[in-house]
């Protein structure tokens, strides 16, 4: 056991000795600094939203939450959707300029899209800024299933379309 503790203890100073010689300034550093420079380094996260199913035929919003997780502003940063054919962008462009976020705040953005064939599609979103003159970047995606068009009969249809209006706007 103790000759295994030796071996462990002249690898670890050896490395110590090859991380001071050749990365100077990473001595310095602790685990939290490394962590926090991971996340000044891309710190984005895309949030993509949109109803699970929707009728053929009907328009719907895709909303993503562009989230800075660092601490430093974000500059320059616009958003772009990606569709699969089936799927059709009304009256915008795919892309969409956002601006400037801060540290640790978010901005959302948003298209109406028709589904225009019966399927499952994967709609994709991606957000780039600069970071202190650098690009950094991000994606995410959400599964939308387009189906036939509901039934709507008479009588109850009201309370069908109100149960609808809610599940789509709470998510449930």
């Amino acid at each position: 056991m103790l000759d295994y503790l030796k071996k462990i203890s002249t690898l670890f100073l050896a490395a110590s000795i090859l991380i001071v010689v050749f990365f100077p300034n990473f001595a310095q550093a602790s685990i939290w600094d490394v962590i926090k420079a991971w996340v000044t380094i891309n710190p984005l996260e895309i949030n993509v939203s949109a109803p699970a199913e929707v009728e053929i035929g009907k328009v719907f919003k895709v909303e993503a939450r562009v989230i800075n997780k660092g601490e430093e502003k974000v500059e320059n940063a616009r958003g772009e959707i990606f569709l699969p054919a089936g799927l059709i962008l009304l009256k915008e462009d795919s892309v969409q300029e956002i601006g400037i976020i801060p540290g640790k705040k978010e901005k959302k953005i948003s298209w109406q899209v028709r589904g225009e064939e019966i399927g499952s599609y994967v709609i994709s979103v991606s957000a780039s800024g600069e970071l202190k003159g650098y690009i950094v970047s991000g994606e995410g995606s959400t599964l939308v299933k387009v189906g036939e068009p509901l039934p709507r009969g008479r009588g109850w249809g009201w309370l069908q379309n109100l149960f609808d209006l809610f599940r789509e706007r709470f998510r449930f």
